[in-house]
């Protein structure tokens, strides 16, 4: 009498388990899960998620001033996530849909700590390394005395939403994914390691 539902907790046991081997999860403790996140896929968050807009990260948009980031490129240090990018700004009063400033442009250079909060990655303790053009550099210096909030600091990468599409749907099971925690961030040279607990269902 109990034989059906024996085999669908059989069969979902059998599709969780191969969700996760196929996806190179581990199981170092019994509510834990690990992701090791490598450079390449790290590129692939942060273009989806934070450069949405025609390829642009609006760090200012106000109107007709504003300041933008394009062309990015990351990498990982040891416990900070680097952003090299093509930045372009208008910096100066809002007149209705106008700017009344000027135009900068240069390649800059910043970064940022991750951490996990619930199933988002946060990049904060955001800072700009390096502003190749010396007049954009001094322009954005001057703008940041004036208003240090001027720029966000934080930025969120949705970790549930790129395993829900990236992993679980490209894996072709009906599973789906009803939870994702973070417990843990590690950020190492070659990988980001996200400690997590998650939830599945399958019909």
């Amino acid at each position: 009498m109990h034989t059906p539902k024996l085999c669908q907790h059989t069969t979902q046991t059998r599709i969780i388990a191969a969700i996760l081997s196929g996806l190179a999860l581990s199981l170092p403790a019994a509510a834990d899960s690990v992701l090791s996140v490598g450079p390449r896929t790290v590129q692939t968050l942060v273009v989806e998620q934070l450069f949405g807009r025609a390829g642009r990260w609006y760090l200012i948009d106000d109107g007709g001033c504003y300041t933008y980031l394009e062309s990015p490129h990351t990498h990982l240090a040891l416990n900070r996530l680097v952003l090299q990018a093509h930045l372009s700004s208008r910096l100066g009063q809002r007149m209705g849909k106008d700017c009344l400033g000027t135009d900068f442009a240069s390649n800059v250079t910043l970064s940022g700590k991750l951490h996990g909060s619930g199933h988002s990655l946060i990049l904060d303790d955001m800072r700009i390394d390096r502003v190749d053009d010396e007049s954009t550099r001094s322009a954005l210096n001057l703008a940041l005395q004036v208003d240090p909030k001027l720029i966000p600091r934080a930025a969120n990468i949705d970790v549930s939403e790129f395993v829900r599409k990236k992993l679980i749907a490209s894996g072709g099971a009906a599973a789906r994914l009803d939870d994702l925690r973070i417990a843990n961030i590690t950020t190492q040279a070659d990988a980001v390691v996200i400690q997590f607990d998650l939830s599945l269902s399958v019909p």
